[in-house]
């Protein structure tokens, strides 16, 4: 992904009576685009980004110390048509956030979902259906709204912060009596989730659900996502588009590999924590059995952001969610 701020903050003149009218125009936007009877929501969402791009002074580092995420949020919350609007704190700041309360009377648990770089926490694609949908099925949500990323790279350096707003989700779960915890991300929101689990100690984390989950820096510093799930100890399920974005699609089998280095790791050592609530396969075809920790999808046709397959994605996530989280035995066929 090209970094647009880069660009901008190489043009050798910008006029500044536009620089002005930008601040204001961004706060119009932000005042007006969200409102509940606006049609175009996706639209204004790229006009206030394209508007902070524009800004030659800011930069990935500079944004999360101004008011611009604040401002954001406080539109996002404006223009919320569904979910209950929350402001966590991430040890700098506060942060947006949005819940979904259980809608079956018979919770399983909670679900902190991760948007994908240059998106939000109630993005009509992929997120709102997901944190509207899991309630349905018995799986609180709580969609938090993540560090502004200059670029897909841009997630490894906001990691520690990224890490301070997921334990803040997960003790808003806690107060709220939710202590079976999911996580799950989709492009860069399940980059920084791998990049999480790898690292935390959490034990109410108990699964982990990557959508599109690609590897961009695999000879970079810090640690591959290869090295970063062979980590992993919970189950996880990886999902992803036939036509998702190339680094998505041509490390799927990689992605696999490591999985099952981790679990062969895990199940030497006996220490299955979390694998204990996972799904257990046992088919009288088969001379093996034992705990399913990974599972990989493809949902045939679907693209990065899964238009059209929303309804697909949200189902296959709730089943394996039913399977894997709470300790029932399937067959391994399925």
């Amino acid at each position: 992904m090209i970094n647009s701020m880069y660009y901008w903050q190489k043009l050798p003149f910008i006029p500044w009576f536009f620089i002005r009218r930008l601040s204001h125009m961004r706060r119009r936007l932000l005042s007006s685009c969200f409102q509940k009877n606006n049609n175009n929501y996706s639209k204004s969402i790229l006009a206030v980004s394209f508007s902070i791009l524009l800004s030659p002074t800011i930069t990935a580092a500079q944004v999360n110390t101004t008011n611009y995420e604040t401002e954001f949020g406080q539109s996002l919350e404006k223009g919320l048509l569904s979910g209950q609007p929350l402001w966590l704190d991430d040890a700098k700041a506060k942060f947006f956030a949005i819940y979904d309360p259980d809608q079956t009377g018979q919770p399983k648990g909670g679900v902190i979902i991760l948007h994908d770089a240059s998106s939000n926490p109630d993005k009509p694609e992929v997120i709102r259906p997901l944190r509207n949908i899991l309630p349905l099925h018995g799986w609180a949500s709580i969609s938090i709204q993540l560090p502004y990323l200059a670029s897909i790279d841009d997630y490894t350096n906001q990691q520690a912060l990224i890490n301070q707003r997921i334990n803040s989700a997960a003790n808003y779960l806690q107060t709220v009596g939710i202590g079976n915890i999911a996580i799950l991300g989709h492009g860069t929101g399940a980059m920084a989730a791998t990049a999480y689990l790898s690292s935390q100690q959490d034990a109410s984390i108990q699964a982990f659900i990557a959508i599109s989950l690609g590897m961009i820096n695999k000879d970079k510093k810090p640690e591959s996502i290869t090295q970063q799930i062979e980590k992993i100890t919970v189950p996880i399920l990886d999902i992803y588009g036939s036509n998702d974005l190339p680094h998505v699609t041509n490390t799927a089998m990689s992605r696999a590999l490591a999985a099952k280095i981790s679990s062969d790791a895990v199940t030497n050592s006996q220490k299955i924590g979390s694998y204990k609530r996972s799904a257990i396969a046992k088919s009288s075809t088969q001379n093996s059995q034992g705990y399913i920790s990974y599972r990989q999808i493809i949902i045939e046709g679907a693209n990065h952001d899964f238009s059209g397959a929303a309804q697909q994605l949200t189902k296959r996530i709730a089943g394996w969610l039913e399977r894997h989280a709470k300790g029932v035995t399937v067959n391994a066929s399925r």
